[in-house]
């Protein structure tokens, strides 16, 4: 055999040890199929609980993203709502470049594109817009001069603010005096003496930030393209003369909205979050009213399939009434006279109506055993 044969026993080896495997293999799964169909047997009701509370969370997750998706939804119309109701005030901070080349030094900030002014400064790029004419505007110049001995020799001088249309005509001018905080010598003395280290060290200068509020400016029906800031000297200085020194110049323009508009910005955050909520319970009541199925998907209760099952089962059903008691009394009118006697031609006319009168009584059982 193993002349003529020399690989049989590998083969019959393998085919014994692979059918040996496969009868493991049943005789495992099969034990082990039997252990897990008698524990679940007896940790059945366990199962339905559990079985339960998995359908339940299934269920809550579900309508969790429904609720969730009402809510993004009512966030929109609400965002949607309070860009048509909600007006932002105007609120910009610029840097002023005094021109001091001029007898009376000017520094141009654009609000809109001005080409016709030839300010000198690009008017392409505006800071901002006031919106309606009757927007009142408060306009706020921030000073920082250098306590110099020219400046406190100074004394008095003006700053003034223009709104410029684009064709460069004057909408609105406020103007507002202004001076250096007066210092007498022993003052300062002694307040240099306190403030030598930090003097010496740089981290402060010797200087006042003048802050100039100038109310009363209104928009005017056409619109604001630039504002002028200009430095005025007092009536007693000739032509380029009575100028202060600066270090820093910037202004702040602020808009007052009217009172309707000025109450709903001061409570957006609110009335977007009651817009939201409502919005989002009428979505809720509609969706509940129009698609309940859809949102509070209900399932089907075993009691009631059961109780069906049992409704139609054959043990159930209405028994049958005979067809005598049901049938109408013309059908026994023949019978209530069994003395009455027929002629011979008239036999099989009256047998066949006797067959469809009951034919027409037992229909007529059917249909009220089915009633």
């Amino acid at each position: 055999m193993f002349v003529t044969d020399p690989f049989g026993i590998t083969r019959r080896g393998k085919a014994f040890l692979s059918q040996r495997g496969f009868h493991l293999w049943n005789s495992t799964v099969g034990s082990l199929s039997s252990w897990v169909n008698h524990w679940l047997k007896e940790h059945k009701s366990k199962w339905k609980v559990l079985l339960g509370v998995g359908w339940g969370l299934l269920l809550c997750v579900y309508v969790c993203v429904i609720l969730c998706g009402l809510l993004v939804m009512a966030i929109m119309v609400s965002s949607l709502v309070m860009k048509f109701l909600v007006e932002e005030p105007l609120q910009m901070r610029q840097e002023l470049n005094f021109d001091y080349t001029q007898s009376k030094p000017v520094a141009f900030v654009p609000m809109v594109s001005c080409p016709g002014l030839g300010c000198g400064v690009d008017c392409k790029d505006g800071v901002g817009e006031i919106r309606s004419f009757r927007h009142k505007v408060q306009a706020t110049v921030l000073m920082t001069l250098p306590e110099s001995e020219y400046n406190r020799n100074l004394g008095m001088f003006q700053v003034r603010v223009e709104f410029l249309s684009a064709d460069g005509s004057v909408l609105a001018s406020k103007s507002h005096p202004c001076m250096l905080k007066f210092k007498s010598e022993p003052i300062r003395i002694l307040l240099t003496m306190f403030k030598v280290v930090p003097l010496v060290a740089g981290y402060i200068s010797e200087s006042q930030t003048l802050r100039l509020r100038i109310r009363g400016l209104t928009g005017g029906h056409v619109p604001t393209s630039c504002l002028r800031v200009m430095i005025e000297q007092r009536a007693e200085f000739n032509p380029g003369g009575g100028i202060p020194e600066l270090y820093y110049a910037s202004l702040m323009l602020e808009s007052q909205l009217p009172f309707f508009r000025r109450i709903v910005w001061g409570w957006k955050r609110m009335i977007f979050v009651w817009i939201t909520l409502v919005s989002f319970m009428m979505e809720l009541l509609v969706a509940v009213i129009c698609c309940r199925p859809v949102i509070l998907p209900r399932p089907r209760s075993r009691d009631v399939s059961t109780r069906e099952v049992h409704s139609s089962s054959p043990n159930n059903l209405p028994k049958r009434s005979p067809v005598t008691s049901s049938a109408p009394p013309w059908l026994n009118r023949g019978r209530e006279r069994p003395g009455a006697l027929l002629l011979p031609g008239a036999v099989s006319t009256f047998c066949s109506r006797g067959r469809e009168r009951e034919t027409t009584a037992n229909r007529i059982a059917t249909i009220q055993m089915i009633e």
